[in-house]
């Protein structure tokens, strides 16, 4: 049994993938001739489904100039930081998923708390 390793497929290969299939092509045909496995084509599908796309689109949340805390978040957690300033950012983590449904890593708290001078 020969394992697929991860590698970037095209979203031209993807696309023909899906239309090979939805024209009525065995979807193993499909697979052995382009050298793709099922499980990424059912993949394409679901994401094709949901955003018109074979690729999905880019996670807003995601780089590290992108500010994630809004004003009244970066108001809450100096009042936070005021009320105990040895806080971990750790603990600031987690009080924001729990408190304000906000997942942030460490590190891109860091990064907002320094642009907002409250380190």
């Amino acid at each position: 049994i020969l394992a697929m390793g991860n590698r970037r497929i095209s979203a031209d290969l993807k696309e023909c993938a899906l239309n090979l299939w939805n024209t009525g092509w065995d979807i193993e045909d499909i697979c052995d001739a382009l050298g793709v496995s099922c499980t990424s084509i059912y993949r394409w599908e679901t994401i094709f489904a949901e955003y018109g796309t074979v690729n999905r689109p880019p996670s807003p949340i995601c780089g590290q100039q992108l500010r994630i805390l809004t004003h009244a978040l970066m108001t809450a957690c100096e009042a936070l930081f005021a009320e105990e300033s040895d806080l971990y950012l750790d603990k600031v983590v987690t009080w924001l998923a729990l408190t304000h449904d906000i997942s942030i890593s460490v590190s891109t708290l860091c990064h907002n708390l320094k642009e907002a001078g409250l380190t």
